[in-house]
């Protein structure tokens, strides 16, 4: 809307409509992928492309009427790395390269950039060794904080489950410990909260959010649990020294937009716990009315 409204074209490839919405060719003598959708718009990937926003990428569904499980297994891996191509060409500005994206997004590596640079966070330890967590855990000496290093969630026949940070007691502790050795576990000590920020950078811009999460049920320990209206938002101006910081690790992962996720202790501490470098955040324009749509269209447009 944004981008009409000022005039300029583009085109939207929803890559889960592949097999449904395009046609793609790549020509081998200009090494021009040119796309084609159903509704005759059509573009030249590079050459007419100004930029790329890497938005929301979800897998591209089987074609219709192909039910053989290997079939549908090799269609999609073959158009993923079709669509893999795209990223491998950086003559023009990514926001965000995917490739970068995948890099930044490891959430241990984060850490230690985050510490390099100067920010606190929180003592973790991933391991698969039962005998490592529970030194760790009498290291720690309280709660500790168990979350997914990547996967979101997973799905049954008939239900979708997500998986939220959850605090850990002594005694669940206790109880699965061993279960450990199953998988490699991020462990954290649990990091008290006065209340938590959603910091997003776009371009040369921030915009910082502060969630009052511990002031709504079942929000404490992960603020996702809840439908975001439930938990009071507002903007506030980040503390300098922390924006210079997560502004310094945005540029060395490469990108142009990331949202991070911070803690601020009761002692008024922040804490930072994660980057996002392809995070959501229009909902947090619906609630405060942050320009923050404005503020990518300006960033695709520059």
């Amino acid at each position: 809307e944004k981008l009409r409204e000022r005039d300029r074209p583009f085109f939207r490839l929803n890559s889960d409509d592949f097999h449904i919405d395009y046609y793609v060719d790549l020509d081998g003598r200009d090494g021009v992928m040119s796309f084609h959708d159903r509704w005759g718009r059509s573009v030249r990937f590079p050459d007419g492309v100004h930029a790329a926003w890497h938005r929301k990428p979800r897998e591209p569904n089987p074609p219709e009427g192909v039910t053989e499980e290997a079939a549908r297994t090799t269609i999609r891996t073959e158009t993923i790395e079709l669509m893999s191509y795209l990223s491998c060409i950086r003559t023009i500005p990514w926001y965000n390269n995917p490739e970068d994206n995948r890099v930044a997004q490891r959430k241990f590596p984060q850490l230690r950039l985050a510490r390099e640079l100067g920010l606190k966070v929180p003592r973790t330890l991933v391991t698969n060794d039962p005998a490592r967590a529970r030194t760790f855990q009498q290291d720690v000496g309280g709660d500790l904080l168990c979350k997914p290093m990547k996967e979101p969630g997973f799905t049954t026949d008939d239900e979708i489950y997500f998986i939220f940070a959850r605090k850990v007691g002594t005694q669940e502790f206790d109880d699965n410990l061993d279960r450990i050795a199953l998988c490699p576990t991020l462990l954290q000590e649990y990091t008290p909260k006065a209340y938590e920020l959603r910091v997003t950078i776009i371009g040369d811009k921030v915009f910082a959010c502060r969630l009052d999460s511990q002031r709504t049920p079942g929000a404490e320990t992960d603020w996702r649990r809840v439908s975001p209206e439930k938990v009071a938002h507002s903007l506030i101006d980040l503390e300098p020294a922390v924006e210079d910081r997560l502004r310094e690790m945005l540029r060395l992962c490469n990108l142009r937009f990331g949202a991070f996720d911070l803690i601020v202790t009761p002692e008024d501490e922040t804490v930072f716990l994660e980057l996002n470098p392809n995070g959501q955040w229009l909902w947090i324009e619906l609630l405060t009315g942050a320009p923050m749509v404005d503020a990518m269209t300006d960033l695709l447009l520059s």
